[in-house]
């Protein structure tokens, strides 16, 4: 993953509780070339693994989001082949994919600092989605 494409999803993230289909799209429309479902939940696998990001999902309609008390590979591991009831993002149809609740993504502190450091994405690189009459 370049830089560009984690400075757009670490601002991704920092809205709200991300969900699967916003790492798609963004990597999508960024990496073109290197984008298939392995890269990914590869490109879920580095903010994690350098503590800027954590997972988890809604256990259940009633209750909020939660992280998971999981490694960062086994968090991975569970997007990609699912868990309980949610099918893994392995095995999602494309139509599914945007309305998967199989995890959701949280910003953490250094994620923040990192983000506050680097500045805004869109100042620096534009507006990727500009030409996109669908976004």
């Amino acid at each position: 993953m370049n830089k560009k494409s984690e400075h757009f999803l670490l601002y991704t993230i920092s809205d709200d509780w991300t969900p699967l289909n916003d790492f798609h799209v963004v990597l999508e429309k960024l990496e073109p070339e290197r984008f298939d479902r392995v890269f990914v939940l590869d490109a879920m696998r580095r903010p994690g693994d350098r503590g800027f990001i954590r997972v988890g999902s809604f256990t259940a309609p009633i209750r909020p989001w939660t992280p998971w008390e999981l490694s960062v590979e086994d968090s991975i591991s569970r997007v990609a082949h699912g868990f309980d009831d949610h099918v893994g993002y392995l095995n999602l149809d494309d139509a599914e994919i945007y309305r998967s609740e199989i995890l959701r993504a949280e910003i953490t502190a250094a994620g923040r600092e990192l983000l506050r450091e680097l500045g805004d994405p869109y100042d620096i690189y534009g507006d990727p989605w500009a030409d996109d009459p669908w976004r």
